[in-house]
């Protein structure tokens, strides 16, 4: 058995284009911004990528959170208990549950794990960060992880990991503390890099580049960046944004765009 991947769409939010990709011709432009899981078939078991919104999200949120991002179209059919359960999936079914960050729109469905035998993964840097927060602050919504006090995750520490055969964490800071992009090696598509917030959209990119409102830190962010673009032009992969259902495929030293496809029968193999 070789390592498969297959996209989960988990529902849209509704914010203004500008904020993942600032250009002038984005501000003020509406975009449809998908919150996005992926789940990863591997010799030594099942892992789920980040884990979405929370069906609560609308009641939980902070208010100025819910002034920039629309969360009307965000249903409990949306997100990621019930489309589990059209997957025939349940908490139980996964070996590793991996947060690439622990922002609220990555990680409002971690909790369905909590009495869970998955082990949850992040990186130390990241959970250093979220321990030290004593109130909701720039998207990291405490409710969503408050159990990792008591359950305690396993931790990546350094640059990268290998977590399986075939795939590979990396440690890409700069849109948060401990943010990381996971690195696939797929035995008919090739390589596929799933990027969480290290790469928002496609536009931040491909030329002309377009760099977030949304950052911790802008220089580590880029840096980062500069790192991801390096992994991807010396394994020629895919790169899938963490908020995109366009990717950017790498080969023989060139580059395209190329939808991701997240219909429920389709796999990457």
């Amino acid at each position: 058995m070789g390592v498969t991947l297959r996209g989960v769409n988990l529902g849209y939010m509704g914010l203004d284009m500008s904020l993942l990709v600032n250009k002038a011709e984005h501000v003020g432009a509406p975009y449809n911004c998908p919150a996005i899981a992926y789940i990863i078939e591997t010799p030594q078991g099942r892992i789920l990528w980040e884990t979405g919104l929370s069906a609560r999200c609308p009641d939980e949120w902070l208010p100025e959170w819910k002034q920039v991002v629309d969360l009307g179209a965000v249903t409990p059919e949306a997100c990621l208990e019930i489309r589990l359960e059209q997957l025939g999936l349940g908490p139980d079914d996964f070996r590793y549950v991996i947060q690439g960050h622990m922002h609220t729109d990555h990680a409002g469905g971690l909790r369905l794990f909590e009495d869970a035998g998955a082990e949850i993964v992040v990186h130390e840097d990241e959970y250093a960060h979220i321990m030290s927060l004593d109130e909701d602050k720039d998207f990291f919504a405490r409710v969503d992880w408050a159990f990792l006090g008591d359950k305690k995750p396993t931790l990546v520490s350094g640059r990268s990991m290998e977590i399986a055969d075939g795939v590979r964490l990396l440690h890409l800071p700069g849109h948060t503390p401990g943010q990381m992009a996971l690195q696939l090696q797929l035995e008919t598509t090739g390589t596929v890099l799933l990027t969480s917030d290290a790469l928002y959209h496609h536009e931040n990119y491909v030329e002309p580049t377009g760099e977030p409102q949304i950052y911790w830190d802008i220089d580590k962010w880029r840096t980062s960046l500069e790192s991801l673009g390096q992994v991807a032009r010396e394994n020629d992969a895919w790169l899938f944004p963490g908020h995109d259902e366009t990717g950017i495929q790498h080969f023989d030293g060139r580059k395209e765009l190329k939808a991701i496809r997240f219909d429920e029968g389709h796999t990457y193999a």
